[in-house]
């Protein structure tokens, strides 16, 4: 067995650790596929994993958010036994990390529209974010029926609605997306299964943000692999625009 990479990520120096690491989950159905089994068993597999890692990423001290992106705005293509399987899904999880995040002052903040998903997940939504609202540890944010343009479409509609003939700054500007402007755009995005795309994520890819591709389906993922990327992330040569 290969021995643990944790002793060399709790090493790195605050300023080269990523505050904020966003996972796209991918290849979750592929990975279903190559075992002859039914799509709804590569998600359930990857829900594991996504457990796991929530539960693993939450004791590095130096990570401030962790993003998840569960569901897209595109996904709901799908079919509808596939939709309704995914939906349970994230309502099962989030029921099973309530009790967690209040006991590790975790925030919950879901990333998306509430207004299309099932009124059970909603109120399960809701419920977490309410009930965690007050603990500063971290955030953690799962990102359900969330797409940058349809982010970028609300976003309009909010500014015309409250603002049509005032001047609006930034940080009023940024008040108006999902997580109200408190989640940064991640520092380390991180996507599985080898597709070499960001898709759309809007200002979760920002100006900060460093890339990193996984060729693993999701399922097969564990931390190892994600601490690998935290450490391929702290060699990078981050300038954001200055000259060195």
């Amino acid at each position: 067995m290969h021995e643990s990479k944790l002793g060399l990520v709790t090493e790195i120096q605050e300023s080269k650790f990523p505050r904020h690491i966003m996972i796209i989950p991918d290849g979750n159905g592929r990975w279903a596929k190559e075992r002859g089994r039914a799509v709804s068993f590569g998600h359930k597999r990857g829900a594991k994993v996504m457990e796991d890692l929530l539960r693993k990423l939450s004791k590095l001290d130096k990570l401030k958010y962790i993003t998840l992106w569960g569901f897209s705005s595109d996904n709901w293509k799908r079919s509808p036994a596939e939709v309704h399987f995914l939906m349970k899904t994230f309502n099962n999880m989030l029921e099973t990390f309530s009790g967690e995040f209040k006991k590790e002052n975790t925030r919950f903040i879901h990333i998306g529209r509430k207004d299309r998903i099932p009124a059970y997940l909603k109120k399960t939504i809701e419920k977490l974010e309410y009930d965690t609202k007050d603990n500063n540890s971290r955030i953690a944010s799962i990102a359900i029926d969330f797409g940058g343009m349809d982010q970028f479409l609300r976003l309009v509609n909010m500014v015309i609605e409250q603002h049509i003939e005032n001047d609006i700054d930034m940080n009023e500007l940024l008040s108006f997306l999902d997580g109200k402007g408190i989640i940064p755009p991640a520092d380390l995005l991180i996507r599985t299964s080898g597709e070499k795309r960001t898709s759309d994520i809007g200002w979760l890819n920002g100006a900060p943000t460093e890339l990193y591709f996984e060729k693993k389906y999701f399922p097969d993922i564990n931390i190892e692999d994600i601490y690998e990327a935290i450490i391929a992330f702290s060699y990078r040569d981050r300038r954001l625009g200055q000259r060195v």
